[in-house]
């Protein structure tokens, strides 16, 4: 699903499992009437001005509850175990993160308070934007767009089996020739290459050279290097690639 908001940010929501191998919503399984429930939320983040803006803007919510604030990755540990939010608003860059990659802090987060981050920064680009999501993020907000939906944000993010991208920059224009169009359409259907090779009469080592044509444009267009099949079709998809795209 792609929608554009009135201050022209670009929302992009995926499935769980678009991005890496575990599970984003495990810890809720079994879980029934999210939408009643008070989403306890942390806010991550070295600017007091930026902190109290983000306050404001979600004590307006009911179901929203603010139970910290945390200035350094260090800190946001201490705070995600002892508060237990179910979700981290998570700055990009704070103090402490040269200690650790950020995969690190992510999977130490998730796993102390069994919480949902959001990245929440002023950097963009695609390839920085997967990158988050691949190590274990539930989405990637960008901070100066997101002043007065942090909060549909937020319970979108909570309630849904969704991850979610809120960003500046749209999806890139890729020139595909018609071949390569056609074989990107049967590739976001599921199909292999054989079958593709079946259906357009053509040999299967000349679909995989098409496939790598694809694979090299997609990664260059995205800054995704190596881009994963999984990647590829996910964005693909959002580009309206494949016959039961809607």
């Amino acid at each position: 699903m792609i929608t554009v908001s009135e201050n022209k940010g670009y929302l992009y929501t995926f499935s769980r499992d678009s991005f890496g191998k575990e599970s984003r919503m495990g810890f809720l399984s079994g879980r029934n009437n999210l939408k009643n429930e008070i989403i306890l939320t942390l806010i991550a983040d070295d600017h007091p001005y930026l902190i109290h803006g983000v306050e404001t803007d979600l004590n307006k919510d009911p179901n929203i509850k603010i139970v910290g604030t945390a200035g350094s990755y260090d800190e946001v540990l201490e705070k995600a175990e002892e508060l237990q939010p179910n979700i981290i608003l998570l700055d990009l860059r704070m103090p402490g993160r040269e200690k650790h990659d950020l995969e690190h802090y992510i999977k130490k987060l998730k796993t102390s308070a069994k919480c949902k981050v959001i990245m929440f920064s002023n950097e963009t680009g695609w390839a920085r934007i997967h990158r988050c999501l691949d190590m274990g993020a539930s989405a990637y907000i960008e901070k100066a767009i997101s002043i007065g939906r942090l909060a549909e944000f937020i319970r979108r993010i909570y309630q849904n089996n969704e991850l979610v991208i809120f960003t500046a920059e749209p999806l890139p224009k890729i020139q595909f020739s018609k071949r390569q169009k056609e074989i990107l359409n049967f590739m976001v259907d599921g199909k292999e290459n054989d079958e593709i090779g079946k259906l357009l009469g053509i040999e299967v080592k000349t679909v995989q050279s098409y496939v790598n044509e694809v694979k090299e444009k997609f990664s260059e267009a995205f800054g995704i290097l190596p881009i994963r099949p999984r990647t590829l079709l996910l964005l693909a998809s959002k580009l309206g690639f494949g016959h039961k795209s809607v």
